[in-house]
């Protein structure tokens, strides 16, 4: 055991210190065959931790909480980004849900449904502006079972 009656307690080695299966290496913290999985580095009052690896939380229920007073960016230098839930699972963004290829608010979870070429809307679409067609053939086909009314209101 180590302990000091009087303060803190400075452990240091020529090039690293082994406690247990944990490897401390100047401001890295990783295992024996891995010494750098964290990186902890400082510029003025800001810290940065850098991790070399995945990040996976294990408990059923867990967050991931920001808590500064500005903004939360989350960025990739050399790729896409992919957020994702499990099977039969979605991903709300605000008030939006994402599930598989459909989109809408959580209570109207399938407003938008994407495929190849195609966009359906299961509810009212309310344009504001013009809507210009500019394939030279188009076609506007109703088939449901009762009218279609196209009306002006001017």
């Amino acid at each position: 055991a180590i302990s000091s009656s009087t303060g803190p307690v400075t452990v240091t080695g020529n090039t690293y210190v082994d406690v247990e299966s944990i490897r401390f290496t100047s401001d890295k913290i990783g295992l024996n065959g891995d010494d750098a999985i964290l990186q902890l580095t400082t510029s003025g009052s800001v810290g940065k931790v850098k991790v070399d690896g995945t990040v996976e939380m294990i408990d059923d229920t867990t967050s991931f909480t920001h808590t500064g007073t500005t903004s939360l960016a989350i960025s990739s230098t050399n790729g896409h980004i992919t957020i994702a839930g499990g099977s039969d699972d979605y991903v709300d963004v605000e008030s939006i849900r994402f599930t598989d290829n459909q989109i809408g608010p959580t209570t109207d979870t399938d407003l938008i449904t994407l495929s190849d070429g195609n966009v359906e809307v299961t509810g009212t679409m309310n344009v504001t502006d013009d809507v210009t067609l500019t394939k030279d053939a188009v076609a506007l086909t109703h088939s449901g079972d009762t009218s279609l009314a196209i009306s002006s209101t001017n």
